[in-house]
């Protein structure tokens, strides 16, 4: 008979535990908890604020006179044998830049607000990717409890058969101290269950800055699995957001350069002077250039330059790294979702009603308790397993999305 039954599980197709197919009123979505992410996740907003930092700096840089104007004034008295004199001396000086220096001060001050941008949209896509984990997480838990409730409900029904076949003189006392144990222990894993959804809810909590007297439940189907083309995920790879910013590092990098040039050029400054000598009054322009000989611009050159090559060979590393990062998850991803077809193809669906049957074979006693345990342990596994490669292939899924930048 235990032969039997173990064939008939093996036969069982399709279906493993009943699937969340309907999202608990309130509780959260994996698109409602992304959608969160972008609003309220602390990483988010911090990623959010350095681009505010970065346009104030382009506010900076396109000011049109960095110099502010220069006032120099004198005063005293003059004596002399022809008498006493009040002198005075007032000048006014704008210095101006020359050498291309302001615009490229603005195009290096826009680069840096793009690579900012950029970098800000990759902290929101590795945060949504930790976010959706932890979602599935939270997912895959909630079902392990559910799992474990299921369990812990049919070890209380064998405990029950076990003591009506002790009184009707069936069974032994050491069917019911192993029916006992059995419940002991499927309870034990409810605890544990229920232990690990309050850990992942927390984590998910952090990650989208949630206080702890706001509720969280989250709702959805491990088994919703999403189609992909490896093309057009790989056409969509190479604006990922740290692509971008590198790509947006190089412009600033080469701006930084040309105005390091620009300070090769002397500085301009025209003004005008009012000077009163012994009471006759003057009125000149003046005219001054700064010398650049000790310091024009070799610093800035030579450091910019050299951040130049360096982003440009991290972007030649980075777009290889991407392009197998999207083909490897591509792979995963579709390994696991074979995973999980197989064991549904192979070994599901009348799981339930096999539990039935080898509960109905002890309690008629065609099947002895260590038998039934045995069958009940191995379906048990099974809808374990199945819960499993359902988390792992949701999980390659996302990590796909957030290679190919499709999370943002």
């Amino acid at each position: 008979m235990y032969r039997l039954l173990q064939a008939a599980i093996a036969v069982a197709l399709i279906g493993l535990w009943p699937r969340l197919s309907a999202a608990q009123e309130g509780a959260l979505t994996l698109d409602g908890a992304l959608r969160l992410a972008r609003q309220r996740a602390p990483a988010v907003l911090s990623a959010g604020a350095r681009v505010e930092e970065a346009r104030g700096r382009l506010t900076g840089a396109a000011v049109l006179l960095q110099n502010n104007p220069l006032v120099q004034t004198s005063l005293g008295s003059r004596t002399s044998e022809r008498g006493d004199y009040f002198d005075a001396d007032l000048a006014l000086t704008q210095v101006f830049e020359l050498g291309g220096q302001r615009g490229a001060r603005v195009r290096a001050a826009e680069a840096g607000v793009d690579r900012t941008r950029a970098a800000s949209d990759d902290v929101t896509r590795r945060l949504l990717r930790d976010v959706a984990v932890a979602f599935l997480r939270s997912l895959y838990v909630e079902q392990r409890l559910r799992l474990a409730t299921h369990t812990e409900t049919l070890a209380e029904e064998i405990v029950r058969i076990s003591e009506r076949r002790r009184t009707a003189g069936d069974a032994a006392d050491l069917d019911v101290n192993i029916a006992r144990t059995a419940l002991a222990r499927a309870r034990s894993e409810t605890r544990a269950a229920e232990a690990e959804r309050e850990a992942s809810l927390g984590d998910l909590r952090l990650l989208l800055g949630l206080g702890t007297d706001e509720p969280l439940a989250v709702a959805g189907d491990l088994a919703d699995r999403r189609r992909y083309e490896l093309q057009a995920l790989m056409a969509r790879a190479p604006e990922r957001a740290d692509l971008r910013a590198l790509v947006a590092g190089e412009r600033e990098a080469d701006a930084e350069r040309r105005l390091g040039e620009g300070l090769a050029w002397p500085d301009l400054g025209l003004g005008v002077r009012y000077e009163r000598e012994e009471g006759a009054n003057a009125i000149l322009g003046t005219l001054t250039l700064t010398l650049p000989v000790f310091n024009h611009g070799q610093g800035l050159r030579a450091e910019s330059a050299a951040r130049a090559r360096r982003v440009r060979l991290e972007l030649d590393a980075g777009q290889r790294v991407v392009s197998v990062e999207v083909r490897t998850a591509f792979a995963v991803y579709g390994r696991r979702v074979a995973a999980v077809e197989e064991i549904e193809r192979e070994a599901l669906t009348a799981l339930d009603e096999t539990e039935r049957r080898s509960q109905r074979a002890y309690e008629s006693g065609q099947i002895s308790l260590t038998d039934m345990l045995l069958l009940r342990r191995e379906m048990l596994e099974t809808r374990r397993s199945h819960l499993e490669r359902l988390l792992e292939a949701a999980v390659a899924g996302v990590e796909l999305e957030a290679a190919a930048g499709v999370l943002r």
